[in-house]
């Protein structure tokens, strides 16, 4: 009988601690941060296409970037390693995260909020004296925004 009780409460807990998690907290990430009070600067050829959960960026410029931010609509962010002269990078909406580290909502099948969308794109990075700058990026529509 104690261990039927023993089983009953672990149980208890486990389903307590199960619907907890279910309540939709933003996953805190350290890249968290408020937009920069930067100018934007020249924009550059590299095409953002905004698909339902990711985007996709080719670096089609005669030009690497190094470590670098990419910024969504002026209040999403990632970190980026760098961005190599012909390297494409496909890169999940839910990654980036605003200020309150809430994500982009990149929408699709189970989607329950109405999807961002995708306005603007800029990188943030580092100038020859190592001052901080912008630089545009060119925002492809995504095929279904089309038809809307």
């Amino acid at each position: 009988m104690h261990s039927l009780r023993t089983l009953a409460s672990v149980a208890l807990i486990a389903v307590v601690g199960l619907l907890g998690g279910c309540r939709g907290e933003p996953k805190v990430v350290d890249y968290a941060r408020d937009y920069p009070a930067l100018r934007q600067g020249e924009t550059v050829n590299i095409q953002v296409f905004r698909r339902p959960t990711e985007i996709e960026l080719t670096n089609t410029t005669a030009r690497a970037f190094g470590p670098c931010t990419l910024w969504l609509n002026a209040r999403y962010s990632r970190p980026l390693d760098g961005l190599g002269v012909g390297q494409t990078l496909v890169l999940p909406l839910a990654e980036f995260r605003d200020i309150n580290s809430e994500a982009f909502r990149g929408g699709g099948f189970f989607a329950t909020d109405t999807p961002d969308r995708l306005v603007l794109a800029q990188i943030e990075t580092k100038d020859d004296t190592g001052a901080s700058r912008l630089l545009g990026l060119i925002v492809v529509s995504h095929v279904d925004d089309e038809a809307k």
